[in-house]
């Protein structure tokens, strides 16, 4: 167990709104994307295979990087790592905002946008780990996580708020704008270790830590695709652009109130971390059953359920795994997180390839087994700790 200085520690507001800020500005792109989908499909002429083509690629970048960038976090402090992340995702989104006019630069400019992510992802859990004291990680760890249900809210909200105004070009420039003041918002946060760190392979040699990355994947290729198709499926049910954004918006919201409520209980109750994610995607799958209907309030009712339930666990899983591992934050999460890019990248395009070929309710019912698995895998993630 590492014992990092307490000098290190600062107030709690300003490590955590910086590493929900830098998560943000990575997380943002690709939601824009699904949100804007419709138009940008028109725009640029391409189909919900290539969209999910895009998403792919943009998860397989990241999951190459993030191992390095939470082993460098770990020994030479994430305020590098993470302004590094924003730099690069600033750079993206301008280009995406001025030459991205055909689909092969769109791919290349939200790849980029995937080499930030992979560097923040991980550095921002070293930063909670080291920069804020343990009985109050919990619930920084959920508004760190939390960032990424706003970016949902942000992306679904900005089709009415800037759709007709500036369109998706227009909004990714304004998006890059914000990076400036993210970048400063960024302590510098000591680390107690020095040397190499250690590879996926060591990480990997802990039980709970592979089964709850396996776990991990399989949840996170339901919903990745969940949030990437639901403005096209809710469209397809009927909805117009404007409210099948809405929907994407409002759901992002609960999905706050959910992880912020479970960064709460961890940090005021002992609880087994696993076993509350495995359940929670339990109880979350049944979202897919509902989007499989189609109607317009099966829909409805399904993504809410999906970002209220199903969504809710990663902050706590990611929570508990600090826990497990104070002295490698940043290679153990970013171990259990590029398992879940893995699952995140491969699913988008099987999605697309389905739904283009067989329509939408045999994607969802796909992606209901995929949250079972997750669920049945996390839950023996628990009981592997226990022999670990």
């Amino acid at each position: 167990m590492a014992n990092n200085s307490n000098s290190t520690r600062l107030p709690f507001w300003r490590p955590t709104s910086a590493a929900a800020a830098a998560i943000t500005m990575v997380s943002l792109p690709g939601f824009l994307v699904g949100s804007f989908a419709p138009q940008m499909k028109e725009d640029l002429n391409f189909g919900d295979t290539e969209l999910g083509a895009l998403l792919t690629f943009g998860y397989l970048t990241s999951s190459i990087i993030m191992q390095m960038g939470g082993g460098i976090s770990d020994r030479k402090g994430p305020q590098v790592i993470i302004r590094a992340g924003i730099s690069i995702a600033a750079i993206s989104s301008l280009l995406v905002g001025t030459i991205a006019q055909s689909y092969v630069v769109l791919l290349l400019c939200i790849g980029l946008n995937r080499v930030g992510e992979g560097l923040i992802q991980p550095a921002t859990n070293t930063l909670i780990s080291n920069g804020i004291e343990q009985p109050r990680q919990g619930i920084a760890m959920a508004a760190k996580q939390s960032a990424v249900p706003f970016s949902t809210a942000l992306a679904g909200l900005a089709v009415p708020i800037l759709g007709s105004s500036v369109g998706w070009e227009g909004t990714f420039l304004i998006l890059a704008a914000l990076a400036f003041p993210a970048w400063l918002l960024i302590p510098n946060i000591a680390v107690t270790k020095s040397g190499t760190f250690p590879s996926r392979r060591d990480m990997w040699r802990y039980r709970h830590l592979r089964i709850a990355s396996i776990a991990g994947a399989f949840s996170a290729a339901a919903v990745v695709t969940m949030a990437g198709f639901l403005t096209t499926a809710a469209e397809e049910a009927g909805y117009s652009e404007s409210s099948a954004g809405l929907i994407l918006g409002i759901g992002g919201l609960i999905m706050i109130v959910a992880r912020l409520s479970w960064g709460l209980l961890a940090d005021r109750f002992e609880f087994d971390r696993f076993k509350a994610v495995s359940m929670l995607l339990t109880f979350g799958s049944a979202a897919f059953v509902l989007l499989a209907i189609g109607t317009k309030s099966s829909i409805l009712l399904g993504s809410l359920i999906s970002f209220g339930i199903g969504w809710a666990w990663p902050g706590l899983l990611l929570f508990g795994v600090i826990e497990q591992h104070p002295d490698d934050p940043g290679a153990a999460t970013a171990t259990l997180q590029t398992s879940i890019r893995v699952g995140a990248m491969v699913a988008p395009l099987g999605f697309g390839i389905i739904v283009d070929n067989s329509g939408f309710e045999l994607a969802w019912v796909l992606a209901f087994f995929s949250t079972l698995i997750g669920a049945i895998l996390m839950a023996g993630a628990s009981r592997a700790l226990r022999s670990d």
